[in-house]
């Protein structure tokens, strides 16, 4: 790491103390405190996207993140050894714990602040941006297809994991289809033109890994996927992550809801998609797709014990989606 320490002392203007790995990144001790050093694959168009998009939340009152250190020269990113590197500030503490109501709701607080200070996000005519809106009705085509694929995979196969997803597959399948029915309407077209005009951004990967809590302060940290996308995409996907811990508890879902508009409504057509989104088979897909496309990281029995989750969710989820309404 020599090189990268005269790099860093010469770009970013200080002292290089101590550099530590940790996890994916290193921690540096710096004349100027502690810092975090990235090597990333992002590219520098894509790498300004994320620090713009960061300034202007900070402009718009929230800093509750892992700002990017700009150089000397003004970028958010240094070039050494063919890659590119980034140094973020130090967010001290722990990973949110999504098994605990109160840092649940944290969470759920932390996402509607990004979104807020997310608003009216622009960028000058020609420079890289993502954008993910209007996206969705694809999305669930195409794995709805990889899904009939898989199937059809299974089909060939006399293994316990095959038995299970063919036993199940047309339910979930149905209801997939069902979910870009839905999702093919008017209502999602006029959200995602209102989402454009408002240029609301979406972190895309608000897991409990990505959120830090220290004393009673969240932060939200790995802007690295974050583009134009519907809010209700980031909540969804929360709830998601929480319902699964716990038998999809309606009363769970309410916590996380309410306290997310206490600082970012919801409109009735957020209200509709949302409710499309989660019934969407996605973890089915997710486990099968893995099971027959991936090489195997966990053994048989996982697989197994995985696609047992997934079915004995399937009455927890039906009773939720009959509820849902009643969140709102």
């Amino acid at each position: 790491m020599h090189d990268i320490d005269r790099e860093i002392s010469e770009n970013y203007g200080f002292e290089i103390k101590s550099i530590a790995p940790y996890k994916d990144v290193f921690i540096i001790n710096t004349s100027n405190g502690r810092k975090v050093l990235k090597k990333t694959v992002l590219f520098p168009e894509r790498i300004q996207f994320i620090h713009n998009v960061k300034e202007h939340m900070i402009k718009n009152g929230f800093s509750n993140m892992d700002r990017y250190l700009c150089t000397l020269n003004g970028k958010p990113y240094i070039s050494a050894d063919g890659s590119n590197y980034i140094i973020t500030e130090f967010v001290d503490g722990r990973e949110c714990n999504f098994d605990n109501r109160n840092e649940m709701m944290g969470a759920s607080r932390l996402l509607a602040m990004i979104h807020k200070a997310s608003r009216g996000f622009k960028l000058p005519e020609g420079s890289f941006t993502r954008d993910d809106l209007g996206k969705l009705p694809q999305y669930f085509s195409k794995r709805l297809d990889e899904i009939k694929k898989l199937a059809k995979i299974a089909k060939k196969g006399k293994s316990k994991f095959d038995f299970m997803f063919l036993d199940h597959f047309e339910y979930f399948y149905n209801l997939g289809e069902n979910a870009l029915q839905l999702i093919e309407s008017p209502r999602y077209e006029r959200l995602v033109k209102q989402s454009r005009e408002e240029g609301i951004i979406c972190h895309h990967d608000f897991t409990h890994h990505n959120i830090i809590k220290n004393g009673e302060t969240y932060y939200a940290t790995n802007f690295e996927f974050c583009c134009y996308e519907l809010k209700v995409y980031d909540l969804a996907n929360l709830l998601r992550r929480k319902m699964r811990r716990c038998n999809w508890d309606i009363d769970e879902a309410k916590l996380i809801i309410d306290e997310y508009r206490t600082v970012e409504s919801l409109s009735e057509d957020e209200i509709y998609v949302m409710k499309i989104m989660l019934q969407f088979p996605q973890k089915l897909w997710r486990v099968a797709n893995k099971y027959y496309n991936s090489k195997r990281s966990w053994s048989e029995k996982s697989y197994v014990a995985k696609m047992q989750e997934v079915i004995d969710e399937i009455e927890y989820h039906k009773k939720f989606m009959e509820q849902y309404d009643m969140l709102f």
